[in-house]
């Protein structure tokens, strides 16, 4: 009895410890270039969304990043933690 008990706690810790393991923010880079293909270097607006599918019109999530929370562009190149703001 003792035993299971035992065993009851310690997979329970395990599984707190792996829930608080779980990422919350994504790091995403990339690139932006104007119509010319000359890189940008100014504050942007950019929404993020993810779909389930490409053919979905729903997206399952989105993180809008304007205003005070722009992403900014230096020599068209641009990083922002996802999850951050939502």
């Amino acid at each position: 009895m003792r035993t299971r008990i035992l065993t009851g706690l310690m997979v329970g810790v395990i599984f707190l410890l792996f829930l608080a393991a779980i990422p919350r923010v994504l790091n995403y880079q990339g690139k932006l270039v104007d119509s010319n293909g000359i890189a940008l270097d100014e504050s942007v607006n950019i929404t993020f969304k993810l779909y389930t599918s490409e053919s979905s019109s729903n997206p399952i999530w989105t993180e809008e990043h304007s205003a005070d929370n722009a992403v900014n562009v230096s020599k068209g190149l641009f990083s922002v933690e996802l999850g951050s703001i939502t």
